[in-house]
């Protein structure tokens, strides 16, 4: 037997809404956050791939 479907009510939904709206937003800035450290690793494994063929380069011509 299912319920009829009527809007929640009560202390702890009401309670929790704004919980959920503070969880979400924290959410997205650690998503944020997550995706500046990305990039910032992807920039400096890129930095470390230049400075290895840099080097190859280097000790290729004997600079």
């Amino acid at each position: 037997m299912n319920q009829p479907t009527r809007p929640r009510r009560g202390f702890w939904y009401r309670v929790g809404r704004p919980f959920r709206a503070l969880g979400r937003g924290l959410a997205r800035v650690l998503e944020f956050f997550d995706l500046i450290s990305v990039v910032v690793n992807v920039g400096r494994g890129i930095v470390w791939l230049v400075r290895g063929v840099g080097s190859v380069v280097a000790r290729a011509f004997d600079w």
